[in-house]
């Protein structure tokens, strides 16, 4: 795995709009595919066998249903540069026929103490759509990191600066950020349509929490402050925000 080196690798778009799987990801799985079928081909002539019933174990090929006729990977190099004067090396790129689109719905329940303005995140039900989902483990870790950004957008991250446009927030003892404290527990359901774009059938989801989180949080304050009339508060809802929101209801 190669980051940044423009030496090795000819051409690069980065992580960013979600694409790392994707993207980068199909490439990889083309290429494996690719690098196993050339080794199949290596192998057959090494193992005297037909390609076709070779699979692939840890360690190497071997023939199906065979395991005294196998061949290892460092044996599959050594035949590479032995027979074709090439390293066991294949390459591949892909681009995408078009773009995916991941699909979520998010749900948020809080709490907003009326008194001192405070607002609690109860529950976070989040329906997220990113294709075929390759790491279950990964994919709610992402997600998980993205509903916590939202929350931490919608209830505590303001950058704030003084009348003489000095930072007033620049350090983490001003700048409130979330914490596994203030977050509930997250209910999460992976709904998988693969897309048609790739052959793995996989989206991105690196945005898909924070986009969702964000608004649904925010809503749920301004919902749970309806019956005072208020209809529209600034991000983050800080207390005092909502404070004030509240004392203007009743001047």
């Amino acid at each position: 795995m190669v980051f940044g080196d423009t030496d090795a690798v000819p051409t690069g778009r980065g992580t960013m709009g979600s694409s790392s799987v994707q993207v980068a990801g199909i490439a990889v799985d083309d290429a494996a595919i690719a690098m196993l079928e050339r080794a199949r081909s290596l192998a057959a002539d090494e193992l005297e066998a037909n390609a076709n019933d070779l699979v692939a174990v840890a360690g190497g090929l071997q023939v199906a249903g065979t395991p005294a006729k196998s061949i290892s990977w460092a044996e599959l190099a050594g035949a590479a540069e032995r027979l074709d004067g090439q390293p066991l090396m294949v390459t591949a790129n892909f681009e995408a026929p078009g773009p995916t689109f991941p699909f979520g719905a998010q749900l948020a329940v809080v709490e907003v103490d009326t008194e001192t303005g405070e607002s609690r995140l109860v529950r976070l039900v989040a329906v997220d759509d990113a294709g075929t989902v390759i790491n279950p483990e990964l994919f709610e870790g992402q997600l998980h990191g993205g509903y916590a950004q939202g929350v931490a957008q919608a209830l505590y991250e303001l950058v704030q600066y003084d009348r003489d446009g000095n930072l007033v927030t620049g350090n983490f003892a001003d700048y409130a950020i979330v914490t596994a404290a203030e977050l509930p527990s997250f209910d999460v359901v992976d709904s998988q349509t693969p897309t048609p774009y790739n052959a793995l059938g996989v989206k991105g989801v690196g945005e898909s929490g924070t986009i969702g989180s964000t608004p649904a949080v925010h809503n749920a304050v301004i919902d749970a402050l309806a019956h005072l009339g208020i209809r529209h508060l600034d991000m983050p809802v800080t207390p005092e925000r909502v404070w004030r929101a509240i004392g203007a209801t009743h001047a």
